[in-house]
């Protein structure tokens, strides 16, 4: 798959989402809150990508989130960051890190805030970002559709129950943002079984 704009949106209720491919195997995302005009990139694996659709969209970057450490997260942190730009990530080592995060800490984009979830597993330290009165989380490589991502740091038991943090979240998540072109939006309710 190329790394050009997919104009793949998610209205949310106070947010949009757009999703783009990038690498060849890897989908990032950006929010955007047309009330604040804040803009964050979730996770960087390309930074030639969020700046070209940036710039189509009229955008200015003002955040990035970052899911876990892995270079296909953080690839172009330090690329983006720039004219104020914050870069949020889990307590490891993230490029760039501005705001350490850790599993229940809370952060304010825009208008909304997102509760902050340890999912860690695939790294120690991999954590997703929960809006909830959009219902909507990105889980970075933490959940798949029908698996989850490969244990890397992790241990059997930290994966599991970051799993079952996810399936507690409300049925009514069902923007669930996953990292791999195989992946799309799921719901949550396949956890169930």
């Amino acid at each position: 798959m190329s790394s050009s704009s997919t104009n793949n949106n998610i209205d949310t209720t106070a947010f949009t989402v757009a999703q783009l491919p990038c690498l060849d195997d890897n989908y990032g995302y950006l929010i955007h809150d047309p009330k604040t005009g804040d803009t964050a990139a979730v996770d960087t694996p390309d930074a030639s990508v969020y700046e070209k659709e940036l710039t189509n969209r009229g955008w200015k970057l003002s955040h990035i989130f970052n899911t876990h450490h892995h270079w296909d997260h953080t690839g172009g942190n330090l690329e983006l960051k720039k004219d104020g730009v914050k870069i949020y990530g889990p307590s490891e080592n993230i490029p760039g890190c501005d705001v350490p995060l850790n599993g229940g800490d809370v952060i304010d984009f825009g208008n909304k805030q997102a509760t902050i979830i340890d999912v860690g597993g695939h790294t120690k330290g991999h954590i997703a970002y929960h809006f909830p009165t959009e219902h909507t989380v990105f889980v970075g490589d933490s959940l798949f559709a029908l698996g989850c991502g490969k244990m890397f740091e992790g241990t059997p038991s930290q994966f599991w129950a970051s799993l079952k943090r996810l399936r507690e979240l409300p049925d009514e998540t069902i923007g669930t943002f996953l990292s791999f072109v195989f992946c799309l939006l799921v719901s949550f309710h396949f956890l169930a079984i």
